[in-house]
């Protein structure tokens, strides 16, 4: 297997990470997961724009120039010939600061890794069932628009996911609002009202959340971005998720049964897809 690290191709066992590393000691980093389908890099430039934002807020110097479309592109398509995929691919996009430091860091360097493995979406023909996740917490933060390495609170969502053998969670921040799905973005309709939460909650600026927002406004439709609770998805009409995985439809929350919702999966799914 090859990744790119530090801007060179390297086979994956030729990489290592010191314990020092700020990556691995404090998750002081970020990271981008961008699909290829049929060859063509998915929302590449929101990709990128959304990690350089990121990266400047954490105070990374100039070297983030390095990071453009051009050497994503050829990256890319690099790995996925060396590593001989034939399908579609998952890559993962990481930077992390150079090392120095304790809680306050004394680079403002920082690393590059670029990983690929195959890509199957996971199907939901029926729809997925979900629940309120009641352990861990959405914080709005300079950063929290971002993936970040620090993905605790996500890791423990995914936990508690598994202990309840529902297909995904809804989680809230502290203040109780909604905010949006393990790895994916919220919506949801109402009296043929489309809603997701504002990224004041502190969900993450997601990219098929502003693709799909974009396309569907151009389509004619209103989507607000609201400070909703628990009860206002309890009465929703509709529930999706949205990732650059795909769209997927809400068919149970809470015990709750969602039904004769099909038309609102094809609007969204027009709307991702652009078609």
């Amino acid at each position: 297997m090859f990744v790119n690290y530090n801007f060179e191709l390297l086979e994956k066992k030729k990489v290592t990470i010191p314990i020092e590393d700020r990556g691995f000691a404090y998750g002081d980093g970020l990271f981008e997961t961008i699909i290829m389908k049929n060859d063509r890099l998915q929302f590449a430039v929101d990709h990128l724009e959304r990690l350089q934002k990121g990266m400047k807020v954490m105070g990374f110097d100039k070297d983030v120039e390095a990071l453009n479309l051009e050497w994503l592109l050829k990256s890319c398509r690099q790995l996925k010939e060396k590593n001989k995929f034939e399908g579609d691919v998952r890559f993962k996009l990481m930077v992390w600061r150079r090392k120095g430091g304790l809680y306050t860091p004394t680079s403002q360097g920082f690393h590059v890794l670029l990983t690929a493995r195959d890509f199957t979406p996971v199907t939901y023909e029926e729809g997925v069932t979900v629940d309120f996740c009641e352990r861990s917490f959405v914080q709005y933060s300079a950063i929290s628009f971002a993936k970040t390495l620090s993905s605790m609170t996500y890791v423990l969502a995914g936990i508690e996911k598994k202990e309840k053998q529902v297909d995904d969670l809804v989680l809230m921040n502290s203040e109780g609002y909604l905010c949006e799905f393990i790895s994916s973005a919220l919506f949801w309709v109402k009296n043929d009202q489309i809603y997701t939460p504002r990224l004041q909650t502190g969900c993450v600026a997601g990219i098929a959340r502003k693709n799909i927002i974009q396309t569907l406004e151009d389509l004619g439709y209103k989507v607000k971005k609201v400070m909703a609770r628990k009860q206002d998805l309890l009465t929703a009409d509709c529930i999706l998720s949205a990732n650059v995985a795909g769209v997927h439809i809400v068919k149970a929350l809470e015990g709750r049964s969602y039904k004769s919702v099909s038309t609102w999966k094809r609007i969204f799914q027009k709307a991702y897809y652009g078609g």
